[in-house]
């Protein structure tokens, strides 16, 4: 997390490029963020499976495991990026949710076996590789391919839709966490800093959507 605001100072030159030109501060008005998103995607604690054989071991990290909530978060993180100019626009959440998939693809062992002559060869010994096990059209969330990940470590998936001044805005990201978690996201220092960090890259992602 001591990484996470690094950005800001990259992005302000972006937007002094990309906006509209700076505004009187006297005539800077808030930025406004509407939460439209389902009671599904705010409600619970800690985790919750997502249901299908696809989604086993995948997760969506409830609002409540970081305080302020990540909207808050996004909308503070937006608020001091677009603090001297694109004042009084409208973010508008229409989705946005933070998974953990714990899910790995296992290839090898005992039944994966050739038939030579009637008997069955033990093929090569098991092994796993990071990655989702299903497409993701058949995925509810928190999908990712192995090489999006660049650490050791179950990622967390951040899948974010809204809009911006009436322009939509689509941002998904993979990110790793340097260590390994405990994975309950009720508390522990490790899973709030990993989540806070995810959080402030989606920010990160949604501003350069927003500039471009």
């Amino acid at each position: 997390m001591k990484h996470a605001r690094h950005w800001l100072g990259t992005l302000a030159l972006a937007l002094a490029a990309g906006l509209q030109p700076v505004l009187a501060q006297e005539d800077i008005k808030p930025l406004v963020v509407i939460d439209l998103r389902p009671p599904e995607e705010k409600e619970g604690n800690g985790l919750l499976p997502l249901a299908g054989k696809c989604n086993k071991d995948v997760y969506r990290i409830a609002d409540v495991a970081t305080d302020p909530l990540k909207v808050d978060m996004l909308k503070a993180d937006l608020t001091q990026a677009f603090s001297d100019s694109g004042g009084g626009r409208t973010l508008t959440v229409l989705d946005w949710s933070i998974y953990y998939n714990r899910q790995v693809q296992k290839s090898g062992g005992l039944l994966d076996g050739v038939g030579i002559q009637g008997y069955n060869v033990p093929a090569k010994e098991k092994s796993k590789k990071p990655g989702s096990i299903c497409a993701r059209k058949e995925s509810a969330g928190g999908w990712y391919k192995g090489d999006e990940v660049t650490t050791l470590y179950f990622p967390l998936i951040s899948e974010f839709t809204g809009t911006y001044a009436g322009k939509p805005i689509t941002v998904r990201l993979v990110y790793s966490p340097p260590a390994k978690l405990e994975g309950k996201f009720q508390g522990d220092p490790g899973d709030t800093e990993a989540l806070v960090d995810a959080i402030h890259k989606t920010s990160e992602a949604v501003i350069a959507a927003i500039v471009q």
